[in-house]
């Protein structure tokens, strides 16, 4: 299979795997008042997805190191489709949503950053660096898919309709990987004794550790605004008096998650030609202003508000690509998987502790049907990049004074 093949075949996959990604996030207002949820256990619910991949990550990509990532891959699918068949039947409340988003969070732990790992072991270095931003991009119109067929299916049909048929596009998924791609051992050094589930290793690798320390904040900020963006244009919608339906928004959702797309290969892209930490910092910088904004900017005219919230969904994933390029090109040869699995494992920490975070912001601060509270919210989901700007650029030259 050539490169570019094997590279549209896993985007493919990957989106198919996504299916189910904002099953929930686009039908949160809808479960808020069908399970009477208070925004902190909405929080919980939204976070507990990135929690689920935080647990199996270490194992499931730390394993690819040393078995093909093809069986992790097809293996974690299969949890998938249990998963969203175990929400559509199941699912009656706060826990039982909780059981079956959290078994969805592993699935995503074993499909994307192993899908990743199916392009490295097959492809050479040029290649893969070529390939990397386009791969990761597909994670964005992964999201996007998700939530525009969520809010399609929901205006027609029943909730539990909306994840059975996620449920079918993961089965098509496994399919596909069975019967497409190649098995392959993983490239192993020889001499390397490391078990794969040790990660002690990728924490003297300082670069590293810098890119996802950045990776953390991103995605503590990128999950945060997609739980939250479709509850967000709700409330705008409301209090400027425009009439538009839930499909309407969660098609706006679609949009921002599709900027997202070409956003992150453009940084990428011009992360590899000129410094990456200084464009990674100028992108997460302008992240952060816009962010602090857009909640306090709820009550504006609906269309303002659309304008700016796509425009901040481009900046959160403007460093996206770059910033995992970055974890990659510094990784250790008989390192990637580890390096990886610890990319997810802190990353996706942040994703879990994002949604988490507004929820109670809101609660705390008046709910969703108070300029403040939704200001506030946003200030705490901007803080992701902030704090990410400030431990990458401090880490980076302490590995810079270390090198020299």
């Amino acid at each position: 299979m050539s490169p570019v093949t094997l590279l549209v075949t896993l985007c493919i996959a990957q989106v198919l795997a996504m299916t189910s990604f904002a099953n929930f996030a686009a039908l949160l207002p809808d479960f808020m008042v069908l399970w009477d949820l208070s925004n902190t256990e909405a929080g919980w619910i939204g976070g507990i997805y990135y929690a689920g991949y935080v647990v199996a990550v270490p194992l499931l990509v730390g394993m690819t190191d040393s078995v093909d990532a093809k069986r992790i891959y097809v293996f974690s699918i299969g949890v998938g489709v249990v998963a969203s068949l175990g929400y559509a039947v199941l699912a009656e409340g706060f826990w039982s949503a909780m059981v079956f988003r959290f078994l969805s969070g592993i699935a995503l732990a074993g499909t994307y950053m192993p899908g990743l790992q199916i392009l490295n072991d097959r492809l050479s270095v040029d290649d893969r660096q070529r390939s990397l931003p386009w791969y990761l991009s597909a994670f964005s119109l992964g999201t996007a898919a998700s939530f525009y067929l969520t809010g399609w299916l929901a205006a027609r049909y029943e909730w539990p309709l909306v994840f059975l048929l996620a449920a079918v596009a993961q089965l098509a998924c496994l399919l596909l990987i069975l019967t497409t791609v190649s098995s392959r051992k993983p490239n192993v050094l020889k001499s390397s004794d490391r078990h794969p589930l040790d990660f002690r290793p990728v924490f003297t690798n300082r670069v590293a550790v810098a890119y996802i320390w950045g990776y953390t904040g991103h995605s503590y900020e990128l999950f945060a605004y997609r739980a939250w963006i479709v509850a967000f244009l709700v409330f705008a919608a409301a209090v400027s008096g425009t009439a538009i339906g839930s499909e309407a928004i969660a098609g706006y959702a679609a949009v921002f998650s599709l900027v997202g797309m070409p956003a992150s290969v453009l940084g990428a892209h011009l992360a590899l030609r000129h410094d990456r930490r200084q464009t990674v910092s100028v992108v997460m910088g302008v992240s952060v202003i816009i962010g602090c904004s857009l909640g306090f900017l709820g009550t504006a005219p609906f269309m303002v508000v659309v304008l700016i919230a796509g425009l901040y969904s481009g900046f959160i994933m403007g460093d996206s690509a770059a910033l995992t390029g970055g974890t990659v090109a510094a990784a250790r040869d008989g390192e990637r998987g580890a390096t990886l699995a610890m990319h997810s494992v802190w990353g996706f920490s942040g994703g879990f502790l994002g949604p988490l975070m507004v929820g109670l912001v809101l609660d705390l601060a008046g709910g969703r049907h108070s300029t403040v509270g939704w200001g506030l919210a946003f200030v705490t989901m901007a803080a992701g990049s902030l704090l990410a700007l400030a431990g990458l650029r401090g880490l980076l030259a302490r590995a810079a004074r270390s090198a020299g």
